[in-house]
Formats: structure tokens, C-alpha cells, sequence
């Protein structure tokens, strides 16, 4: 029996789903009917055939069935499934929309966001008159994508709590770590909680997002915490570090881009699949497919539950456990417009629905692959008012035969966080 996995869709779009699977045609939507909770998908991506042949939901796919499923997989979870002997846990498909508020700003800002002709810049603001909600439903350009993707629906705010483990193919974990992380993931566009559509404290300093990260575990490094911000237009994000033992606060910019995040194998804009500029970087629509992804991934929050998300015991120690569904997913194709980006591409698997990164394979100056993401995400805890929650991320280093698995102990979103901890002095105070 699989799980059951809701994602709050009425009736209406569960036939919906069930005459996709059957392979019958599904009308296309009109451009300007009202967006619902009930046609969220067909109006902002795409419907794709989710008849994938031989597939059954509750089956496992592993290296002995993977070539019958090689079309639907991403090219870094083939990589996982042949070398690795990653097993896939697979359930029914479920469709996805976002709040009600977010659906509301999208319907009352449609058409208005513009895209900006930038050439080759990396500076110039690529999206203008953008107020809330998704920016270009149903896409047609690679960039249009992109915009969908930096700007989709992930609340708020947020409380979390998650584990770091460093893992070696050949020794297994290494070490690990436990975190807070505390942020407001939206000043101007907001959607959810009020002041709507901006928190002006925030967004008056052209802050688009803030955060606070702090080590709670183990203790020789318990109490350092670190504040990011990240602004509303194409310059690096702003950090500031606090060392309780050298009780000082060390400022810094992510300049160089291919840095460590917290001597992972994470880089910062490898966040949510890539966390960089839309500016950075050129987009193409390689294709508009179907694919199985860890959406609904019935993965279980706390410390202890992380031995049952990952199989640390055998080799390479980092395989997950999660369920996977089909998916209608746009594969991008990301190439820097920095002459020294430590990346020659990057392909990103995009949900059509909720334009999450399911997975990312990144490639060295060679042209050969180094970096694998992959992100799982369990339902909504009310998908009316809150985003998906985050469930696990994985960052493999291919040729290091290294990897950094993060599994989620605890998730909130839209929480009404305090904009004023978001300071220095809340560095200096909470870390003594």
C-alpha cells in the first residue's frame, strides 16, 4: 500500500489526474481563465502524460529495472540507481498548488511582470513591474522559467531545524552537525501573512530575503550563528559570522562564486538547486517531459528518523529512502556568464507545478560531471495557507566520492517571525 499524500486539490482535479494517466487528452485552458486551485497546473506549466509505460505505483525501480525507466529519471538519479545501487520507492501521483494567497496574486498581477533585455550582464535587474505570485504562467522561454522558478511559492517565513552529515563512500559518516535556521523568505512580493505585499522594515533596505543560521550541536561549535541577506537586485548576498570563542563578528560577500557552505560539499547557489541570480546565468528549455521525483516523499522529521531516511550502514552511506511520483518537469540547461564560474553547465529538473529544483547535475570547467543535488519535499501541513515542506537535500561530489546529506528535524512557515532579530546585535546577544 502506498502513502497517501494530499496536496489540498478538490474532486475536479483528482479526474483530472486520473484521465492523464489513462492517456486521454486534456483540454488546454483558456489564457485568461481565472487560475484555481482546481487548473493551478494546466495554467501555469504544462500537462504532461504521467502514463509511463510499466510503471505501477508501490513498485521499486533499482539497477535491475532502470533501463526500462530511463526516460523518466534524471540523468544524476540514473547515475545513483547504476553506480551507487540506489532503490527507488515509488506512489501514485499527486497535483500540486500553492496557497490561496499566492494563487490570488497570481491571478491579480497576470501579465503585468516584464522581461528585461540584459545581453550578457550579470548586473542589470533581468524582471521589472513583478509585484507577487507566480510571474509568467505558462512559460514559453527558458528565462520565463527561470523567473518562475526564483519566485515560487515557499511562504513567508520559516523556523527549521536540520542535520548536516559529511559521509565518505569508503568510511561511511564522518561527522555531523545540528542547525537552526530562521528566515523571512519574502519582503516585497508577500503573499500569506500580513503586512502584505511587503514588510517594509526588511524591504525598505532593498532586502529581498533574510536569514539566521546557528550550530546547536555538537557543542566544541554550539552557538555560532551566521546572518545572510540577499538583495532585490543582481549583487552577491551579504553575510556576517559570529565566533563565540573569538567573540567577534566577521563580515563577508560570496564573491568567489563556487564557496563552500560550511566546508560541505554544498556550494552557496547550489541551495534549492541553484540560488544565484536569474541574471547569472542563460536558461534553455531542453525539454518538457515527465519524470519520477521525491515529491510527497513520506520522509519523517527528528534526529533520530535521519538513520531511517538514509541507509548510513552500507555503502556509499548516502542513499536516501524516499518516495518518488511522476512529475511534469522543464530540464534547464544553465550556462554562467562568469568567465570563472566554477560550473561549465548546470541541469536543473524544475517541477512544472510548483517550480521546485527536484534535482541538479553540475559539470566541472571539463565538461565533466562533478555535482549531484537532489531535494525531497513531503506535503503541506495545510497546502491553503503553506509551501511544501522541506524533507531532505543531498549534495554529492561524483569525482570525490564524497557527499553532505541534510535531513529536516522540524519545519514551520509562515510563523510571523520578528523582523527585528535580524540584526547584529541578535548575533552578539543569542550567541553568549
Amino acid at each position: 500500500m502506498t502513502q497517501k499524500c494530499t496536496l489540498g486539490l478538490p474532486v475536479a482535479t483528482i479526474f483530472l489526474a486520473f484521465a492523464l494517466l489513462a492517456g486521454q487528452p486534456v483540454l488546454a485552458q483558456s489564457d485568461d481563465a481565472l487560475i484555481t486551485r482546481e487548473n493551478w497546473g494546466a495554467q501555469t506549466g504544462f500537462v504532461s502524460d504521467l502514463n509511463i509505460p510499466g510503471f505501477q505505483s508501490g513498485m521499486t525501480i533499482d539497477a535491475g529495472n532502470v533501463e526500462q525507466f530511463k526516460d523518466y529519471l534524471p540523468e544524476p538519479v540514473l547515475l545513483m540507481l547504476r553506480k551507487y545501487k540506489l532503490k527507488i520507492r515509488t506512489r501514485d501521483y499527486a497535483p500540486y498548488a500553492p496557497s490561496d494567497g499566492y494563487i490570488a496574486a497570481t491571478n491579480k498581477h497576470r501579465g503585468t511582470a516584464r522581461l528585461v533585455e540584459i545581453g550578457d550582464s550579470t548586473k542589470i535587474t533581468g524582471l521589472e513591474n513583478y509585484h507577487a505570485g507566480l510571474p509568467f504562467p505558462d512559460p514559453k522561454t527558458g528565462r520565463e522559467v527561470a523567473w518562475n522558478f526564483f519566485n515560487s511559492y515557499h511562504g513567508d517565513d520559516g523556523k527549521h531545524e536540520f542535520g548536516v552529515f559529511w559521509i565518505s563512500a569508503k568510511k561511511g559518516v564522518e561527522s555531523s552537525e545540528r542547525w537552526r535556521w530562521t528566515l523571512i523568505n519574502n519582503s516585497m512580493h508577500r503573499t500569506d501573512i500580513e503586512p502584505i505585499p511587503r514588510l517594509e522594515k526588511i524591504a525598505k533596505k532593498n532586502i529581498a530575503a533574510t536569514s539566521i543560521t546557528e550550530i546547536l550541536s555538537p557543542m566544541d561549535r554550539k552557538g555560532q550563528m551566521a546572518l545572510y541577506n540577499i538583495y532585490d537586485n543582481p549583487v552577491e548576498r551579504e553575510g556576517w559570522i559570529y565566533i563565540p570563542a573569538q567573540r567577534r563578528t566577521m563580515r563577508f560577500t560570496s564573491e568567489n562564486h563556487g564557496e563552500s557552505w560550511n566546508n560541505t560539499d554544498l556550494f552557496y547557489e547550489d541551495i534549492r538547486g541553484y540560488s544565484g541570480r536569474p541574471e547569472w546565468m542563460d536558461w534553455k528549455i531542453l525539454a518538457k517531459t515527465t519524470m519520477l521525483a521525491p515529491m510527497c516523499a513520506g520522509v519523517k522529521y527528528g534526529p533520530e528518523a535521519a538513520k531511517e531516511t538514509y541507509d548510513f550502514e552500507n555503502p556509499p552511506h548516502w542513499n536516501p529512502r524516499l518516495n518518488w511520483q511522476p512529475r511534469p518537469v522543464y530540464v534547464l540547461e544553465l550556462t554562467p556568464k562568469f568567465k570563472k564560474y566554477p560550473y561549465s553547465k548546470q541541469i536543473l529538473f524544475v517541477d512544472a507545478q510548483g517550480y521546485y529544483a527536484h534535482a541538479k547535475i553540475a559539470y566541472d570547467r571539463k565538461g565533466q560531471p562533478w555535482k549531484l543535488v537532489l531535494n525531497a519535499t513531503n506535503e503541506s501541513l495545510d497546502p491553503t495557507s503553506k509551501p511544501l515542506t522541506i524533507a531532505t537535500s543531498l549534495v554529492i561530489d561524483l569525482q570525490a566520492g564524497h557527499a553532505t546529506a541534510f535531513p529536516w528535524y522540524a519545519y514551520e512557515a509562515n510563523t510571523g517571525v520578528d523582523p527585528n532579530m535580524f540584526s547584529l546585535t541578535t548575533l552578539r546577544k543569542r550567541a553568549r
